[in-house]
Parts: structure tokens; sequence; C-alpha cells
């Protein structure tokens, strides 16, 4: 252990991590006095830059119980634990090898290509194996998920297909750091798959990302961020409790690092959990505590979601004056945003307020933009749901032969969602009831459960 504090270019080389075999014997000294939890040497790696909390997750020896410490039991060889955590240290701050070209001057040279082709080209041609461009198009895809589910999905392949094909040395750090790249793009692939509505692979590809995450350097952020993409699935499955405690997962990692932005992530994203478990009041007290831990400029998408998914839980609470009060304040916010899907959900929201309001023409207007923009992009759950919105509205009014032709409209869409025999005989039972309000709303009732139970509903999130 060093008799003193190491000196500043100790520990500079030691965050830019230079794995010279001649600095190799004084980075394991390091780690034993860094381990020894030295305040004034961890304060002067804050000063590098290196946040205090990430290096306590790094230098945490596994397995370590501090009761059997305190009891003076001490069954771990330390010699093997310190020369471990030297790895990690050296795999954590190694850099990738400086890339020939850049992400967009690669992307634009696929661009001309149709889809297939620059998989193709992505997996064989050796420029394309580049870890900038695997982390850049995980960035890419992950910002379209309101925008284009397709193009989501196919930059996710994009950046899979790249990292599969990217080589231990062009990311600097070896195995554990290709893993971890590996992990990230094969967790973005899961969550491509899951919005796409592709649960069996979306399993598959996140049950890949966990073994390659198992494999890597143990990063915070790489696993959190893998805990959020395994909690949305579960939501999906309906599987709610497991949901929830994958969002907490993730956000004792974050809460651990200090990333309180983060955090609220996790939070908003235990909160959608609650409201499909029908847990509003329980989503609505989350949200609460959410939105005020939310940074809007670094993510401006994440405060909309729960802003949202706030209105949504006062709807589902039975409160629609609350909801409406809430919506207005936050209409801006949504002024703010071009994403297409994110408008539509908007006027969705918007249309269901005004019916339990009782403004029904406004709200048929609201949920007939909805419906036109969702069919557009293929997006049949959405259609069929905002069409059962729909048919209550009409119920409500009396106008019966506009219900049963938005009945008829609907039942290919309900076909394309291969729902059972017994749905489809409910929709045809609606038309023949549309005169009699009480039967009509019960079966819409009933059809909109049929629907929720479906693996392919879909929060802002």
């Amino acid at each position: 252990m060093f008799e003193e504090h190491p000196i500043p270019e100790d520990l500079e080389r030691f965050v830019r991590s230079a794995s010279r075999p001649s600095g190799a014997d004084k980075n394991a000294r390091l780690i034993r006095h860094l381990l020894s939890d030295c305040a004034t040497c961890h304060d002067s790696l804050s000063a590098l830059g290196w946040d205090s909390n990430r290096l306590d997750r790094l230098l945490r020896l596994p397995g370590t119980d501090e009761n059997a410490a305190d009891a003076g039991s001490n069954p771990y060889n330390y010699d093997e634990a310190f020369a471990n955590t030297a790895r990690r240290i050296d795999e954590f701050f190694s850099g990738d090898q400086p890339a020939t070209q850049s992400p967009e001057v690669l992307l634009a040279e696929l661009a001309p290509l149709d889809k297939r082709e620059q998989i193709r080209c992505a997996g064989n041609e050796p420029r394309f194996a580049s870890p900038q461009l695997a982390r850049w198009l995980v960035d890419r895809s992950h910002a379209s998920r309101y925008e284009d589910a397709e193009k989501m999905l196919h930059l996710a392949l994009l950046a899979q297909t790249v990292a599969e094909v990217c080589s231990a040395d062009s990311v600097g750090g070896g195995e554990r750091r290709l893993a971890d790249l590996r992990s990230r793009a094969w967790g973005q692939l899961g969550n491509a798959l899951r919005v796409s509505g592709k649960l069996r692979e979306a399993e598959e590809a996140l049950a890949t990302a966990s073994r390659y995450c198992d494999a890597g350097t143990g990063d915070p952020p790489v696993r959190a961020r893998l805990f959020e993409q395994l909690a949305s699935l579960q939501i999906f499955q309906r599987n709610f409790e497991k949901a929830s405690e994958m969002a907490d997962e993730a956000g004792r990692i974050y809460r651990d690092l200090e990333e309180t932005h983060q955090l609220a992530s996790t939070l908003v994203q235990k909160a959608i959990a609650s409201l499909y478990a029908g847990k509003a009041e329980q989503a609505v007290s989350i949200l609460n505590r959410a939105i005020p831990l939310i940074d809007q400029e670094e993510d401006p998408h994440l405060l909309l979601a729960a802003c949202h998914n706030l209105v949504h839980g006062y709807i589902d609470l039975d409160q629609p004056e609350h909801a409406l009060t809430l919506y207005f304040k936050f209409h801006e916010l949504y002024k703010e945003f071009k994403d297409a899907l994110i408008l539509l959900r908007a006027s969705w929201e918007e249309g269901m307020l005004l019916r339990d309001l009782g403004h029904l023409r406004a709200a048929e207007t609201a949920l007939l933009r909805a419906r036109k923009g969702f069919l557009e992009r293929g997006l049949a759950y959405e259609v069929a749901v905002v069409s059962l919105d729909l048919a209550a509205v009409y119920v409500k009014l009396g106008a019966v032969e506009e219900l049963k032709q938005s009945v008829a409209e609907t039942m290919p869409i309900f076909r394309s969602l291969r729902v059972g025999r017994e749905t489809l005989a409910a929709l045809i039972q609606l038309q023949q009831v549309a005169d009699q309000e009480h039967q009509a709303l019960e079966l819409i009732r009933v059809l909109t459960t049929r629907l929720e139970h479906l693996p392919n509903r879909n929060l802002l999130k």
C-alpha cells in the first residue's frame, strides 16, 4: 500500500487506465489504497471527473458481508480480488480504438440501400465493425421510439449486427467491454421488438442481452438500463409485480449513482405498471413523486410521459375534471413535440377527457383524428382501442347508424389482432344492441377489458 497518498500523476494515470505492464504493480497498490477508503484520494479522483458512487460500486468486492467482517470472519482471497478489481478498472477506462470514419459517414453509405442490404453490408464489410457506430445506432434507435416503431427496430437491428462483428481489440478493453457493447445493442433490439409487439422475439433478445451483461465489466449504468428494458417487457407480458421489481432494481443503481433523473425514469416505469395493474391511486402517488425529479432539458420526453400517465391515472380514478385541468396545464408541453405518435396520443387522451365530461361531438372529432393517424401507421391495437372509445361516444349520442358503421370498419382490425371468437361475437352483438345504451356500454366495457389483456397496449414511456 502507498505509505503516503498517491501523487496526482498516479491518479491521473489510474483514471485514464494506462495499461502498460510497467504500471501494473503501481495500479494494484493504488487500488489497495483506495479500498482503504482514503477520503483524500477519493476527493482527488472526484476532481478528476470520476463519480465517487460509480467508483465505490466498481471497487466493492463481490460477495462481501459486512456482518461477517465485523465478526472477524475473512474467507476471501484479497490478492485475487485486488487483481480482479485492477482488471475491471482497466476495462472501465479503456477507450475504443480511433474510428476511421464517423458513424454519420458510415450510415450515409448504407442509406441508399434497402434495409436487408444494409444489414448484410453492416455484418460483412469490415469498415462497419465500429463500436462507435454500434453505440450511435443504439442511441438513434432509442430516440426514434415515439417517432417510428419500424425505424426504431431497423436501427436496433443494425446496432446488434455491428456490435456482433466488433472485435475485443476495437473496444480497447477486451472481451468484457465487448460484452458490455453487445449487451447494450441486444437490449435495444429487445426493446424495439417489444414496441413492435413482437414479444417472443423481444424476450429472446433481452435474454441474450442479460447473458452479455453477466459476462461484461459490471458497469452499473449498463445493468440499470437492462433492468429498465426487462421491466418494460414484463409490463407488456402483464407481469406487473415482476415489472415493479425490475424497475426497483434499476432505481437502486441510479440512487447509488445519484442519477436523480434516471431514478425518476424508473419511478415513471413503476407507475405505468401500477396503472396496468388497476392501481391508479398508487400510480398517481408515484408520478407525483417522480415529476419533481425529472430534468426537462435532459429528457423532455420523460416529463411528457409522466404528465401523460398522471392524466391517465386521474381518468382511471374517475376524476375527469381534475384530469382535464392537468391536461390543459400540460398542453403546452405536448406542443413542443413534433413526434407523430405523441401528438396522436395527446389527441386520444383529449377525446377521452371530453367524452367523460359530456362534450361528445368535440370528443368525436379528437378520437377520429387519433384513429385515422394510428390506422395510417398500421398500429392495429391502438386503432381497436380508440374505436371502442369512439363507440362509447356514439352510444351516448344515440347515433345508432354511426355506431354500426364504426363497428363494421373496426371488425377487420380486431381480426388482425387474432382475438378470440367470443370477442368477435361481442363486437357483432354491439351492432345489434346499438340503440340500447346500457347493454351497448356494457359490451364496450367487456371488449375493452379483453383488449387490455393483449400484449400490445402501449402507454407513453
